[in-house]
């Protein structure tokens, strides 16, 4: 076994939450400092290990996210509204790769595999093929199987579905939903944030023998394994086996599925510097820390190409407190008029451009009123001007209007809190 595998051995062996190093490791397994810094940057890529700004690399349990994974037969049937024919067995597998019939049979060998789903017409011979190389057929048109092809396919349980949408508009639906899964994978939730840390849990059940120093002026109530609630560090000597309730903190908890920007409006409501995340069983998974929720993310990058944001980013022109953008179709509705995610997106970049000349990054908006005086079109060229007109400690309003040409489209008005990151 190389010495990096050792390594990441070590790490698995950790139990979730502990801290490491460098230097441990280095010491621990004798090894130099470059080899226990590229094993620890290895198994931080496999979501094992996660750094945390002045607290350190920790072991983390890896997180499953929901969307990942590919579809299966009975998800594409349910989003096409086919009919099943055959191989209902087999329609909770899952599908290696989608393959459509438009090319001589003899060239489908190349393509057609274990689990693969063939989208082809009535071509008999091709659904053939797709049965020997043990892969599902779907047939459009609404064409029905070759003679024979049932049969075989129910033996097999591989999975025979007709639908009477012809192919293209088959294979958009498809890619539809693949957009939409993508989308659902790329986004940050409390679970990608969570990290255990027992500094930030006190225990009624240990709690005469462990002493307990507070890490935060919020802190995790347990009782072994049962998660009780939030209070404040400064109420732990009042709290009591039997008698805590009075003392909890209402609504702070979240579930593993809460997006980052409900994070975030948590944190600034009630100005919070950890977040315990916990399942629908009330089971304690960790917390979630302010500086992860509060820092500038990636833009999200899709399997299926360029997002509908990155889009806007690269053609968006941007000049002090204004943003222009020529509308494009895929920012409009099936009327033409641009639609409220594209209209955000804009606003978004604007509310970033405006408050970072002020000297604020970290923020996030509380409430948007919205009056539209005439209807956005495509190809329009457009201009959002934002002005701060109040600004508070914690709250500041910002007035946008959206024009063209020096008529007025559209006014907002947004409450936006904001926060220093000095704050503790």
């Amino acid at each position: 076994m190389s010495k990096h595998d050792e390594i990441l051995e070590y790490i698995h062996a950790l139990t979730e939450g502990a801290k490491i190093s460098v230097r441990q490791i280095s010491a621990n397994l004798d090894v130099s400092d470059g080899t226990s810094y590229r094993a620890i940057k290895s198994a931080e890529k496999e979501g094992l290990v996660k750094t945390i700004e002045r607290v350190g690399t920790i072991r983390v349990a890896p997180r499953e996210s929901a969307g990942e994974g590919n579809l299966t037969f009975q998800q594409v049937n349910r989003v096409i509204q086919g009919t099943i024919l055959a191989g209902r067995k087999g329609m909770p597998h899952e599908i290696t790769r989608f393959i459509i019939g438009a090319m001589r049979t003899e060239a489908l060998e190349t393509y057609l595999e274990e689990g693969a789903l063939l989208i082809v017409g009535n071509r008999e011979d091709a659904q053939w093929r797709a049965m020997d190389n043990r892969s599902g057929i779907l047939i459009t048109g609404g064409f029905g199987p070759a003679a024979g092809i049932m049969e075989e396919a129910e033996s097999l349980g591989l999975p025979v579905i007709s639908t009477s949408a012809d192919t293209f508009s088959v294979a958009s639906v498809i890619q539809r939903e693949l957009y939409s899964r993508s989308l659902m994978s790329n986004v940050v939730t409390a679970d990608d944030l969570v990290v255990r840390q027992e500094k930030y849990v006190y225990d009624l059940k240990t709690a005469d023998t462990r002493e307990y120093i507070p890490a935060d002026k919020m802190t995790v109530l347990m009782e072994g394994e049962r998660y009780l609630g939030t209070i404040r560090s400064s109420d732990i000597s009042s709290v009591a086996k039997g008698r805590y309730s009075e003392w909890l903190q209402q609504s702070i908890e979240v579930l593993p599925s809460v997006t980052l920007q409900t994070l975030r409006q948590v944190m600034s409501w009630h100005q919070l510097n950890i977040v315990p995340v916990v399942d629908r069983e009330r089971r304690f998974l960790g917390v979630v820390h302010r500086r992860d929720v509060f820092r500038e993310f990636e833009p999200r990058k899709l399997s299926t190409g360029m997002s509908s944001e990155e889009v806007i980013d690269r053609e968006i022109r941007i000049d002090e407190n204004r943003v222009r953008m020529k509308v494009m179709p895929f920012m409009t509705d099936e009327y033409g008029s641009i639609t409220q995610s594209a209209f955000m997106r804009l606003t978004e970049r604007l509310i970033a451009v405006v408050l970072k000349s002020r000297g604020i990054h970290s923020y996030h908006i509380d409430s948007l009123n919205l009056v539209n005086v005439k209807l956005v079109q495509l190809n329009q060229e457009i201009v959002l001007e934002g002005n701060i007109i109040d600004l508070g400690d914690q709250f500041l309003r910002l007035e946008v209007e959206t024009s063209s040409e020096g008529n007025v489209l559209s006014k907002a008005m947004l409450m936006i809190q904001h926060y220093s990151d000095h704050k503790k």
